[in-house]
């Protein structure tokens, strides 16, 4: 595990050992930072000797993975669980102004006004809010970043037109760039028996051994299961849905599945590209490298692969710097709860946001356990994570505040 470090002016510097930081605080020459990521910070000007750290982003809808990489390890792991009550609460707050408006509190609906909603390139609350987070996340990394690589769109419809095999794939696998866009032009399902949510492979209507070519006419996204019937009882040159149907070629569809603009990533891009150069790869390139080397199927790991790629550098997963990342609001808008109920009519939404001198997300000291504070209940008690072996609730009394609370929350074990 890795100690990060700081500047005395607050740039950030390689990170050490934590034997070398405990030596610095002991001497006076540090102070602590932050808990998580334990970071310090320099007493005295130091010399910026820093190495290059590339670091590498996954994007993804409900996680992205981040992995930075330097002196060929990795320095920096997370797997960034983005919010997901976005939409939830734009619908509570909607429906507040309905019952505002009701009872006459508030102005009539307007629809010609509303500029905000309108204005050119407008992204939708909810992918504006998961651009963010990844943006913030990044900016908050205590290390000398000078390159950031992020993976762009899935598959690359330009190399249709003059397919070579890729530098990372086997001699006897199909192209990652030609499956996956078979997977995305059938929407990720099974043709013969309808299947979703479950592993698909690319299945060559004319097989391979009479002749058939690895293009996306020839190629139709099937279940293992089916595939391997396909084979078994099957006959090459059709497929047989469970219509009934009888399927001797797909169609191309390249323009659903070209994907060269993606919702969110031109911000994301412009953005990132104020802290470090931005480069871009495809999806497909990922893929091929992840399954080249062996490596786990995760975000932070198609990171990492991200970031190794255009220096095809092979560096090896390593959970030691692994950081799991959530997001918890500062403050609580609502004042009364949505509906009123029956005979107490509108009733206060109150939230034990602050109690006993604590608040939710507050580090804390119970026990000789290192705990952050999950909820508060009304009787006083604070309450924690739950951790085999450790309290998963105290009185404030055994507690001790070490950091209060932040936005971002990182974690060491799993979600």
């Amino acid at each position: 595990m890795l100690v990060y470090v700081q500047n005395k002016d607050g740039s950030p510097l390689m990170p050490c050992k934590p034997a070398k930081a405990k030596h610095l605080l002991k001497a006076g020459k540090a102070k602590v930072k932050t808990l998580k990521p334990f970071t310090i910070q320099l007493l005295w000007d130091c010399e910026a000797n820093v190495q290059p750290v590339t670091c590498g982003i996954d994007k993804g809808a409900k996680q992205t993975g981040i992995a930075c990489i330097g002196n060929g390890k990795v320095l920096f792991a997370a797997n960034l669980k983005h919010r997901g009550d976005v939409k939830e609460k734009m619908t509570r707050r909607r429906e507040c102004r309905k019952q505002r408006r009701k009872r006459r509190w508030y102005h009539q609906k307007r629809f010609f006004n509303r500029g905000q909603s309108k204005r050119h390139n407008r992204l939708p609350p909810t992918i504006e809010t998961n651009i963010n987070e990844v943006i913030r996340v990044v900016k908050r990394i205590d290390l000398p970043i000078s390159r950031i690589v992020v993976e762009d769109v899935m598959v690359d419809i330009r190399r249709f037109e003059n397919l070579t095999p890729s530098q990372y794939q086997e001699s006897n696998r199909l192209d990652e760039n030609l499956r996956l866009a078979t997977l995305m032009r059938d929407d990720f399902t099974c043709q013969c028996c309808h299947a979703q949510h479950i592993p698909l492979d690319a299945h060559h209507i004319v097989w391979r051994e009479d002749g058939g070519k690895d293009s996306i006419d020839n190629l139709i996204a099937v279940c293992k299961k089916c595939h391997r019937n396909l084979h078994k009882t099957g006959k090459s040159g059709e497929v047989v849905l469970k219509t009934g149907e009888i399927v001797t070629g797909m169609s191309g569809k390249i323009d659903q599945i070209s994907q060269l603009t993606m919702q969110g990533k031109t911000l994301l891009s412009a953005e990132l590209s104020q802290i470090a150069p931005v480069e871009k790869v495809f999806g497909y390139q990922t893929a091929d490298w992840r399954k080249t080397h062996g490596f786990v199927k995760e975000h932070w790991v198609d990171a990492l692969c991200v970031a190794c790629l255009s220096k095809e550098e092979v560096i090896l997963p390593q959970t030691d710097n692994l950081y799991f990342i959530t997001f918890r609001p500062r403050q609580v808008r609502q004042k009364y709860h949505v509906l009123p109920q029956k005979g107490r009519g509108r009733v206060l939404y109150q939230v034990n946001e602050s109690l006993s001198g604590f608040q939710k997300g507050d580090i804390v000291k119970v026990n000789g356990f290192v705990k952050q504070v999950n909820s508060i209940y009304s009787r006083g008690v604070l309450a924690f994570r739950r951790v085999k072996g450790e309290p998963n609730a105290s009185v404030p009394k055994r507690c001790r505040l070490l950091e209060k609370q932040k936005t971002i929350n990182y974690w060491n074990t799993g979600f």
